[in-house]
């Protein structure tokens, strides 16, 4: 991963110093000569990683951790002192520092805390993946959906936006299952994620595998008629792939803003998603109900 860091220091040598080791070691590097200044480059670029001085002219180090801490929890910070002291690394680390290191430095020292802290960043983004992402397919998991439903809902009352929820499931995958085997099973499931992914606006609506043979599809500011033609296309898409017996029933339904919570959004879905089912399934169903504000 890409990591940007941002020195901090009022003497002149020192920060080029710093900057050139940091830059040396591979990180992309930006400078500040003072805490207000740092605190306004973290308001325009996302920091990783600060490296600072504590004293510095009015905003010092430990204000600077601060503000830090309170504003920017993802940024982890590296304080410096010319003073070595236990009482002083105990206040840097009880302040929520990352590490903490002495002047004058050694390079070696401060690459290595520095490498530290890039690794367990690596290792944070890599389980937070894989709690909300399905192993097999990669789309979001049903852990994330209620997680992100609950977020969009709310937005969605609060703005009087429109948002809509597809559910849909394969159609006779257990026989497939039985007939061909599980390997083949799980390569139907990958080829349908990724028709799915490809038939949605990228970094706006946000696909999931619900459970088993069933996915859900969340679509931003998206009304009953375009939700449907969305699901439709995936449908076709699905269909053309020509898998033995194998389709998709879909079902779609909006959010009602007076009076909808995540869990009517869900049930109402799911109820369509079960009435193109028993209509023989390879098909679309929309969940309608009149006077349904922002669902149309």
């Amino acid at each position: 991963m890409a990591v940007r860091t941002l020195v901090v220091d009022d003497e002149a040598t020192i920060l080029e110093s710093l900057s050139r080791i940091v830059t040396h070691a591979g990180y992309e590097c930006l400078v500040a000569r003072d805490a207000q200044e740092a605190l306004d480059l973290l308001e325009l670029h996302a920091i990783d990683v600060v490296i600072s001085d504590m004293r510095m002219p009015s905003i010092d180090g430990m204000q600077l951790l601060e503000q830090i801490r309170a504003r920017h929890k993802e940024v982890d910070v590296i304080m410096m002192t010319g003073f070595d002291s236990r009482d002083i690394f105990s206040r840097v680390i009880e302040a929520g520092a990352a590490d903490f290191i002495a002047k004058p430095f050694h390079q070696d020292e401060l690459l290595a805390k520095l490498k530290r802290i890039v690794r367990e960043r690596e290792l944070k983004a890599e389980l937070l993946y894989l709690s909300i992402h399905d192993g097999l397919t990669g789309l979001f998991n049903r852990r994330y959906l209620y997680q992100k439903l609950q977020e969009e809902v709310e937005r969605a009352k609060r703005q009087r936006r429109h948002l809509a929820l597809i559910i849909l499931d394969v159609d006779r995958f257990k026989d497939y299952n039985d007939s061909h085997g599980h390997l083949d099973g799980d390569q139907v499931l990958v080829t349908l994620g990724s028709i799915i992914n490809s038939s949605i606006r990228q970094n706006v609506d946000t696909a999931y595998r619900y459970g088993g043979d069933e996915f859900a599809v969340l679509l931003i500011e998206t009304n009953l008629e375009q939700a449907s033609k969305v699901a439709e296309r995936i449908r076709s898409s699905f269909e053309s792939k020509k898998i033995d017996n194998c389709t998709l029933s879909l079902g779609v339904a909006g959010l009602n803003v007076e009076k909808d919570g995540m869990e009517d959004l869900i049930k109402k879905a799911d109820e369509a998603m079960y009435r193109a089912k028993r209509g023989g399934g390879n098909q679309v169903e929309i969940f309608l109900c009149a006077k349904d504000p922002c669902s149309p």
